[in-house]
């Protein structure tokens, strides 16, 4: 959405799949014991990955968008910045578990908080639930109406709720810290990427429908009748080669043993007949 390079610092969750209740309990604690104030690793985290990213630009700001928690761990992580640092931040929190707010500590560059008016998160937030109820306009808060209506589904980054107020803030950047002319090219580049992608798939529409499967059809065509073919040679080598070579090597046993003057037995066990001859 934003045109640019984004580089994540992630929380992962503890939960193994969408039914784990110890995984959710896990980071319940977790973001609780951060709500009380507690710096754990992912803090730390957070303020490392802010240092490094001010010190590679130390003359343009740095945009920190933050989801939920992310928001709580921001909030802390802010703490242990200096306001030099807290100067060069731009700060767009979604549905936050903490409020972030602009004081003689944390000058930000810019900040702002998003919350959809039925998000459940405003239970632990007291700031955002009051300025929600003051229905008074504030630079900081941004309340949106939900899309979907589904308390949990609205929380979502993605969601159709979060997800239009992202776009909003895309489009600020890209007029903000874009030029018209790199705009004007991703556009073009957009509409090549979405072109080469639609040619592509007719492409691969085309070999599977026109050329893969009359390969494949002649391919099993082949693969048939080399499987017959062997089986017809086996069967020659059987009979012509393999059965000729066994009484020629009877032959020549029996005329060797006769030449010694051994008894020779000509009788031949029929079980034994009847099984060569299956």
């Amino acid at each position: 959405m934003f045109g640019a390079k984004v580089h994540f610092c992630y929380n992962p969750t503890k939960m193994t799949n969408d039914q784990d209740v110890i995984g959710f309990m896990n980071d319940l604690t977790q973001a609780g014991t951060q709500k009380l104030g507690r710096l754990t690793l992912e803090v730390e985290s957070l303020v490392q990955h802010l240092r490094e990213a001010l010190q590679k630009r130390p003359n343009e700001r740095v945009v920190l968008i933050a989801h939920s928690q992310g928001a709580l761990i921001t909030y802390l992580a802010v703490q242990q910045l200096n306001t030099t640092e807290i100067e060069k931040l731009e700060v767009l929190a979604f549905g936050g578990a903490a409020a972030l707010r602009t004081t003689p500590r944390t000058p930000f560059k810019r900040c702002i908080n998003y919350y959809s008016i039925n998000d459940p998160i405003l239970f632990v937030v007291p700031s955002a639930a009051q300025a929600l109820r003051s229905g008074l306009a504030h630079e900081e808060f941004c309340f949106l109406s939900p899309r979907v209506g589904d308390p949990i589904v609205d929380h979502y980054l993605l969601s159709p709720t979060y997800k239009s107020a992202l776009e909003w803030e895309s489009q600020r950047f890209q007029r903000e810290y874009q030029s018209v002319v790199v705009r004007r090219l991703r556009s073009f580049f957009l509409l090549l990427t979405a072109i080469a992608e639609w040619i592509s798939s007719q492409l691969q529409r085309l070999l599977k429908s026109v050329l893969l499967r009359p390969v494949l059809g002649a391919t099993h065509a082949v693969q048939q009748k080399f499987e017959q073919s062997i089986r017809q040679l086996v069967k020659w080598m059987l009979i012509y080669v393999i059965r000729p070579m066994q009484l020629l090597c009877n032959l020549i046993r029996e005329t060797v043993q006769s030449w010694k003057g051994e008894k020779v037995d000509h009788f031949v066990d029929v079980n034994k007949m009847e099984a060569f001859e299956d």
